[in-house]
């Protein structure tokens, strides 16, 4: 089954609003999904630039590149 986004509670009170209230909402979840957004695109980053180091230093293959960028996801970075 697929996961709710809402819940009844934040369903009824949406329903109850007017256009402005409405507006204040969504521009909220907006912000916040940017805001998630901008995290992942960090961390995403992170992950670009490090492996484009790792590529270029000398002595590290790609059995321990792999090695090392599975230890990075696992740590969740």
């Amino acid at each position: 089954m697929k996961e709710s986004l809402i819940n009844r509670k934040t369903y009824k009170k949406i329903k109850k609003m007017d256009r402005q209230e409405i507006e204040a909402f969504l521009a909220e979840i907006y912000h916040q999904g940017f805001q998630d957004g901008v995290v992942a695109g960090d961390s995403t980053d992170f992950k670009i630039k490090l492996a484009e180091v790792l590529n270029n230093t000398k002595g590290i293959g790609p059995k321990l590149f792999e090695r090392i960028m599975a230890t990075v996801k696992e740590l969740g970075l």
